[in-house]
């Protein structure tokens, strides 16, 4: 039997052990040197890179995080860009009248032209914001407009006016097929029609008109470019000529209407928009009204005294002399003259209510002219106003009934007709309303215009090329836009 064997000391026990389990006290050593290398790389790359919030098609960014957006490129001195503000329709029976002010687009307007460019300056923009917070029915805001353009508007101030004197969706949207069918023939330079100058600021004055009329004007979303355009080359080629709207030197006599048409778009436009930069130029235009009068109150041709008296031209002058006065410019002469054209309208009026040509006469087509211009100044219906339109009724069921595809069509007379029958109201009103709204609206052509009437009525209402189909379409828009374009007023 063998004897214990003595115990070795604790140094000598902890030697032997370590060295029977080297290699795993290595491998244990080396795990934790690279865990902790690892957990500090991790530590560091948190560290210096920002979070990538983007989902992985790149389409989103978390909501809480900020965002740099990249510098923005240096503006383009070449043009302005706009974007109205432009009132809703607010309808509580008519929601589905179809007009420009259903959304807010952004357009381009092009930069100066070498002469002149009328751009929405601070006072147009104030006048026209306040037409449009009138028209979304803002409370307590001044429109600026005369009480009877005040429909002009839009919005509530449009559909009531509708609806308070009859005029239906179908004649609205109508009036949009017109007004985008002379967007798309207007010319390059912002006119309508070719030929002489006279005929082209003729007819660019009537375009002009029926867009102020729907409440257009340079900063309207759908429309505010063709109006720009229209309305640069009307005021450059009456700075060209001296404030002679009819594009020429001196008055001519095709010149004595053109000029006549476009003073009045102009003085509507100043009305509407308070544009200063206009003045100059309107006011020399309206000066020469003025002084072409003639000493019987009448305008002739050529504004000439040799000429015989004219009441188709007068009455062009007599309307733009009314826009004249609802300016406010108070230019020197308006109201005399206004005054000696009443005197004028009076002796030409026949024994049964009508208005004759440049003598006592009772003629269909020219008494809407003398009844309008009677009541435009006057505002009061008066004996002659009263007769007038008792003449154009019996006219119409007799002789010369409202037929767009009749022998006897003539869009001259309705277009007079339309207006004297609204200012004067009741059942005149109501009658022609029955009688002229639908052969309008169903007698459209399928692009916006409107077709040649075959009719024993002047060449320009029948011909089917020239400037005829702006003549034709510009009065149809501007009979079915009486609804809100001019209301009856008191002084």
């Amino acid at each position: 039997m063998h004897a214990p064997e003595p115990k070795k000391p604790l140094i000598i026990r902890i030697q032997e052990r370590l060295a029977a389990s080297r290699f795993l006290t290595f491998s244990v050593l080396l795990h934790a040197v690279l865990v902790l290398m690892g957990g500090s790389v991790v530590l560091f790359k948190q560290y210096v890179e920002a979070p990538d919030f983007a989902a992985s098609d790149g389409g989103l960014v978390a909501a809480d995080v900020a965002v740099s957006a990249p510098p923005e490129q240096p503006p383009d001195m070449t043009q302005q860009t706009f974007t109205p503000q432009t009132p809703q329709l607010i309808s509580p029976t008519i929601s589905a009248i179809q007009t420009t002010n259903v959304s807010t687009p952004t357009f381009q307007v092009q930069a100066a032209v070498p002469m002149m460019k009328v751009m929405p300056n601070d006072a147009m923009e104030k006048a026209l914001s306040n037409v449009a917070k009138a028209a979304t029915g803002s409370k307590g805001i001044s429109t600026g407009l005369p009480a009877t353009m005040g429909a002009r508007a839009g919005g509530t101030a449009r559909v009531m006016a509708m609806q308070k004197n009859g005029g239906k969706k179908e004649s609205e949207d109508a009036v949009m097929r017109g007004l985008r069918w002379l967007v798309k023939t207007q010319n390059p330079d912002g006119s309508w029609a070719k030929g002489a100058k006279p005929t082209m600021a003729a007819m660019t004055g009537f375009g002009l008109l029926s867009f102020l009329g729907h409440g257009e004007t340079p900063v309207s979303a759908e429309f505010g470019p063709t109006v720009q355009k229209a309305l640069d080359w009307l005021v450059n080629n009456g700075v060209k000529n001296g404030g002679r709207l009819s594009a020429e030197p001196s008055i001519s006599q095709a010149g004595s209407y053109a000029h006549g048409i476009a003073t009045y778009a102009l003085g509507e436009y100043y009305t509407m928009t308070k544009d200063e930069r206009v003045v100059e130029v309107l006011k020399q235009a309206i000066t020469h009204i003025v002084k072409g009068q003639s000493s019987d109150g009448s305008w002739r041709y050529a504004y000439a005294e040799s000429n015989h008296p004219d009441t188709s031209v007068s009455g062009w002058q007599i309307q733009a002399l009314k826009a004249a006065h609802l300016t406010g410019l108070n230019v020197e002469g308006v109201d005399a003259a206004m005054d000696k054209a009443m005197v004028y309208l009076k002796s030409v009026q026949g024994p049964k209510g009508g208005f004759g040509y440049s003598s006592k006469e009772d003629r269909y087509s020219l008494t809407g002219v003398g009844v309008l211009c009677t009541y435009f100044w006057k505002q009061t219906k008066d004996g002659s106003v009263r007769d007038g339109i008792e003449f154009i009724l019996d006219s119409v069921k007799t002789r010369y009934p409202v037929e767009y595809k009749g022998p006897n069509a003539d869009l001259y007379a309705w277009y007079y007709n339309t207006q004297a029958c609204l200012m004067v109201g009741g059942a005149a009103w109501n009658t022609w309303n029955r009688l002229f709204q639908d052969q309008l609206v169903k007698n459209q052509s399928p692009d916006g215009s409107w077709p040649p009437v075959t009719t024993s009525s002047p060449g320009d209402l029948k011909d089917p090329e020239g400037y005829g189909p702006f003549y034709r379409t510009n009065l149809c828009i501007l009979m079915l836009e009486v609804y809100y374009r001019y209301m009856p007023t008191t002084k």
